[in-house]
């Protein structure tokens, strides 16, 4: 299992990383772990509140040690951060799924309600032409809504896909580096 200072890009212990600034990823980490310790009871209600705003008012890597000292090993495991970031992905793909769901309601109401004046305007009188932009736009809308998974699922895999790209080895120098062919 991974170490939970693994999880960070930048160890937050260490001292030349202390004064770098936390990213909402490092707090993420930070959150999982005193949400499980919360929901273990190692934490009291009072006590996971006060680290909750400390950590969300927290600026640097430096921190963020001192809230999760006395819950994780120094170098052992996490609680289980490996475990809860397939569920913190799809975290993320609902909040995403939400937002297309927004921006297709604007994208529906906003010309609707911009034609709907523009035939008032003109009297409203005859036919109510209007309803094909709604239609149109209300198709979408009803598909953003109707595909929630299957975009939840598409911006899971992005997500990993992402972070695989973030975790992948670098080249050895001398294979591939142009640098290198130049001088050889």
């Amino acid at each position: 299992m991974e170490a939970f200072w693994e999880s960070f890009r930048l160890d937050p212990r260490q001292p030349g990383h202390a004064p770098m600034r936390a990213s909402d990823a490092d707090r993420e980490v930070v959150r999982v772990v005193l949400a499980d310790a919360y929901a273990d009871g190692r934490l009291a209600r009072e006590e996971y509140d006060d680290r909750l705003g400390a950590l969300y008012g927290s600026k640097t890597l430096g921190d963020l040690p001192a809230l999760v000292a006395d819950l994780v090993l120094p170098d052992g495991p996490a609680a289980a951060p490996a475990a809860l970031a397939a569920a913190d992905l799809r975290t993320r793909g609902a909040r995403k799924w939400r937002k297309d769901v927004e921006e297709s309601l604007a994208a529906f109401l906003v010309p609707s309600i911009i034609c709907t004046v523009i035939w008032i305007a003109a009297a409203g009188r005859g036919f109510f032409w209007p309803a094909f932009p709604m239609l149109f736009m209300g198709i979408n809308l009803v598909r953003t809504v109707v595909n929630r998974e299957a975009v939840i699922e598409h911006e899971v895999r992005r997500l990993q896909e992402q972070a695989a790209g973030d975790t992948a080895p670098e080249l050895p120098a001398g294979r591939d580096d142009p640098d290198q062919a130049k001088d050889g």
